[in-house]
């Protein structure tokens, strides 16, 4: 069962500038220097390595993403765990369609956090002392932030935080489907993870997509309400975050497809956040969302238990209505407990694993 991480450790930081040399504010951003590391130059520079066409990322169209950010080919994506595999919240697995986006390369740092909370577009973080980030580690990640404070810095560079479905797509490499953001490999060099702290962001070579840190450093707040798959819930009591922590002592809390929550208000010195936005002219394979920005989640196919088969909305057996008496088709979010209805699941944060 997926846990949320310690949110009782303090602290309060400030806001960093983004996606472009000059985010949507004109703030110089603090990462726009960092990139990922080079490849090594090849052994016989006369003699290029053969690489399959199936091997090589697709290219991204001009002026698609901000300098700081990676463009991410979307496409067909099988999310969360298929039977029998990772924990009960990771299933039904689904099939679904994503569309072009980018994603920060780099998880958002302290220095620009704080400069964008001198900028008085952000409030300062929660505190500033012990593990907590904030005005002392300015290359590691921004920690001891909440969900609206993540969400307010992202908004402030013109772009949101991503979605569960884009995060783990990014995080796993899309169809690689990889356990780890770099693949299967331990994550020991790979990751970091078993530390007293956090390290400073890009310490370790990048994953998927070229991104870094998307298994360890921190936890990391997606924009969607908990809920069971395959759709994104409408509303709750807890956001989710993914990708493991610094201070996890066992390989499963960095599994990509793991899901943890907890309340909005929440915050600790495990849990940061990167940015995401729709890349330009991307496509909504299922139409835009109800907020600007985003698209319509939709589902293709899920791996149902049983003999319950997907009808379009839910799976259930063979005969039964969409959905249940007591719910409502809601585009993008399929059935919908009706108002006044009790949920069996009511999105609260488990016990705190960081604890």
């Amino acid at each position: 069962m997926a846990c949320a991480t310690t949110l009782l450790a303090a602290c309060r930081e400030t806001p960093r500038p983004e996606p472009s040399a000059a985010g949507a504010s004109g703030i110089a951003t603090v990462t726009a220097g960092l990139r990922p590391a080079a490849a090594s130059a090849a052994p016989d520079a006369g003699v290029p390595p053969l690489v399959r066409v199936s091997e090589l990322a697709p290219a991204a169209p001009p002026d698609a993403c901000p300098p700081t950010m990676v463009y991410v080919a979307g496409g067909e994506f099988w999310m969360g765990s298929a039977r029998n595999q990772g924990a009960r919240e990771e299933r039904p697995r689904f099939l679904t369609r994503v569309a072009d986006f980018c994603i920060d390369t780099y998880e958002v740092t302290s220095a620009s956090y704080v400069q964008c909370v001198e900028h008085g577009q952000c409030s300062a973080a929660h505190a500033a002392r012990g593990t907590c980030n904030a005005g002392e580690r300015e290359d590691h990640p921004i920690n001891c932030v909440d969900w609206t404070q993540a969400d307010t810095y992202c908004k402030s560079q013109g772009s949101r935080l991503p979605t569960e479905l884009e995060w783990e797509y990014a995080a796993r490499g899309g169809k690689s489907y990889g356990r780890y953001s770099w693949g299967a490999d331990p994550p020991d060099e790979r990751s970091c993870w078993r530390n007293p702290q956090t390290c400073s962001v890009g310490s370790y070579a990048p994953g998927a997509f070229g991104l870094h840190d998307m298994s360890g450093n921190v936890w990391e707040w997606t924009n969607d309400w908990f809920g069971s798959y395959p759709w994104p819930a409408l509303t709750g009591r807890a956001k989710v975050y993914r990708g493991g922590g610094w201070g996890r002592r066992s390989e499963k809390w960095l599994s990509t497809t793991l899901r943890n929550r907890t309340t909005p208000s929440s915050w600790s010195s495990h849990l940061g956040f990167r940015c995401a936005r729709l890349a330009k002219d991307a496509r909504c394979p299922f139409g835009l969302g109800e907020e600007p920005g985003f698209c319509r989640h939709g589902v293709l196919g899920v791996e149902c238990p049983g003999d319950q088969s997907f009808n379009g909305q839910r799976c259930a057996p063979p005969g039964a209505p969409p959905c249940a008496r007591n719910e409502d088709s809601v585009p993008g979010h399929g059935c919908v407990r009706k108002r006044g209805e009790d949920p069996t699941e009511d999105g609260s944060a488990p016990p705190s694993p960081e604890e």
